[in-house]
């Protein structure tokens, strides 16, 4: 457990870490039965890093209820969904997703998205709500 060097308190789920993504998610591959994954890298007192792999196809549409999220397009190209606004999104797009707004995506082949979530997406307590 990382232990802060300024209040010397342990901070649970925090690791300072240089991470290879590329080699991590050549590590870590999609199988078909997996409808898709979430690869969390790291979290620090105040936010998490991850990459949500998935399949081509509808990604259902949801909500945080207490973070807020920035995608990052590693791979594949589709459409985002964010609140009422959809946009075309290719490798190096970014979109901001305020906390309580539903968004949703759609990919036309296999994508790869870097997630940072502000405060902590806690893998163990999600705060993720479902929208028909």
């Amino acid at each position: 457990m990382y232990v802060c060097p300024c209040c010397q308190q342990p901070q649970p789920m925090t690791k300072v870490d240089v991470i290879d993504v590329r080699k991590r998610l050549d590590d870590e591959k999609l199988t078909e039965k997996e409808p898709f994954k979430r690869i969390y890298f790291g979290h620090g007192r105040q936010s998490s890093v991850f990459v949500f792999r998935g399949h081509a196809g509808p990604f259902k549409k949801h909500k945080h209820v207490t973070h807020d999220e920035v995608g990052y397009v590693l791979a594949g190209t589709g459409s985002v969904t964010v609140g009422e606004t959809t946009r075309p999104v290719h490798p190096g797009d970014v979109w901001i997703i305020p906390a309580n707004t539903p968004h949703g995506a759609e990919f036309g082949d296999p994508c790869d998205v870097l997630f940072i979530s502000s405060p902590i997406d806690d893998p163990e307590n999600q705060d993720r709500v479902w929208i028909d």
